[in-house]
């Protein structure tokens, strides 16, 4: 069989490279490849039955001769099906052909086969478990099991049927070909099939972890971008609209001079007057300093965190605040949930509004922070985003910001004066 044939035949499961992955889903993949690891040197168990009856035998090659060329093949196959599970974690297994890996186990493979038929006793001599069939069974579970870590498991079923074939045919050039030589090679396919779905579905496991990992990490990303793209909207209203009106009322006074009309000064005085109010809005867009709905930016959050996985709870309801203490706030909301989402392995996470007193708290919760520092939770820009950021807003209007840690739960308590009066 070709390489290009190979390729089309076997069409790999889906792949995806192994990352470096955090928490939980770094210790599924670090048990996954032990596990594998493990269960790759198992083949050669099922060997030593074809020894001990190949010890026994003289025929057609001696015993010692035969014994070391049959320890030498097994010792490759074990190696290459042993190489061709370290290659799959990593990098796919066939792009436009197989990988050469691929390719050294299955040249092993009919090695192993060809010398189980030459030289091992059939079942004339050893009786139904015959030595032959048993090293055939045992060497395309090895095979197929290895495969299994980059293949899908229907096309190593249908491919897998070469075993019982193989089996069969070797009974019937013994001239022992009946009911229990049939029995003999339906069971070694289904150890075969089983030994191959056990890998497959472990690296089912694997890639549903990747690609967890990998739509949290969408999900982060994303944030980014959509705050990128309020800020790059807003400032397309902004400067659009200010523009537009200054060209417009700079033609007009260019045609007013020209005319040596006086009001042509008082509409370049509108034209400036114009471009420092749009000055100001820019900088506020840039700044992040435009009117933010606190209610809005909680039912934000809570369909951010449902869309990372994370289980989130919304307790209470907005107090009559001042608009800039709804600002400060909703700032604070957006910041906290745009760091659970990017910089925690975070499961759950509860938003609280209370109010102490004269006192609004709002208080966010969330678990999965390992290792890391209260003041290092957040990385933005100083003045920006992050913690100092909230801090400074915050301080605006009179409020605090405290955070801690406990274990590897993170919570965020940031305190407002409540205005009498103010409107809700």
């Amino acid at each position: 069989m070709s390489s290009r044939q190979s390729a089309s035949s076997l069409r790999p499961a889906s792949f995806r490279p192994a990352a470096s992955l955090a928490g939980g889903a770094r210790g599924v993949e670090i048990y996954t490849r032990i596990t594998l690891y493990l269960f790759v040197p198992m083949e050669g168990f099922f060997y030593l039955y074809a020894a001990g009856a190949l010890a026994q035998s003289r025929e057609p090659l001696p015993s010692p001769l035969a014994l070391g060329l049959l320890a030498v093949v097994a010792l490759v196959h074990i190696g290459l099906a042993f190489a061709t599970v370290h290659v799959g974690f990593d990098q796919p297994l066939v792009r436009d052909r197989l990988h050469p890996v691929v390719l050294a186990l299955l040249a092993a493979t009919a090695v192993v086969v060809g010398l189980a038929l030459v030289v091992l006793p059939g079942a004339a001599e050893t009786g139904s478990w015959d030595a032959r069939s048993l090293m055939i069974g045992a060497c395309g579970a090895g095979t197929f099991g290895a495969l299994a870590i980059g293949f899908s498991f229907r096309r190593l079923a249908i491919a897998g049927t070469v075993v019982p074939v193989i089996i069969l045919v070797g009974r019937l050039l013994d001239g022992t070909f009946d009911a229990s030589a049939v029995v003999v090679a339906v069971l070694l396919y289904v150890v075969t099939m089983f030994w191959t779905s056990t890998v497959r579905l472990s690296m089912w496991v694997l890639e549903v972890v990747r690609e967890l990992e990998a739509s949290r990490e969408m999900v982060g990303r994303l944030a980014v971008a959509e705050e990128r793209l309020r800020i790059s909207r807003d400032m397309h209203d902004v400067v659009g609209r200010a523009l537009s009106a200054v060209a417009v009322k700079s033609d007009l006074s260019a045609a007013l001079a020209r005319r040596g009309d006086p009001r042509a000064a008082e509409e370049m005085d509108e034209v400036r007057t114009l471009a420092q109010e749009s000055l100001r809005e820019v900088r506020g867009v840039v700044a992040g300093y435009r009117a933010t709905d606190l209610a809005t930016e909680l039912a934000g959050a809570r369909s951010v965190l449902r869309a990372a996985g994370i289980a989130v709870r919304v307790i209470g309801v907005v107090p009559p605040l001042a608009t800039t203490q709804q600002d400060a706030l909703a700032w604070v909301v957006r910041e906290a949930v745009t760091n659970v989402v990017r910089h925690s392995k975070a499961a759950e996470c509860r938003l609280e509004l209370d109010v102490d007193g004269d006192t609004t708290v709002l208080r966010i919760v969330n678990d999965g922070v390992v290792g890391v520092e209260p003041g290092a939770v957040s990385g933005g820009e100083p003045g920006g985003t992050g913690l100092a950021g909230l801090r400074e807003r915050l301080a605006a209007v009179g409020g605090t910001l405290d955070v801690s840690t406990q274990g590897d739960r993170f919570t965020l308590v940031a305190r407002v004066q409540t205005q009498p009066g103010a409107a809700a």
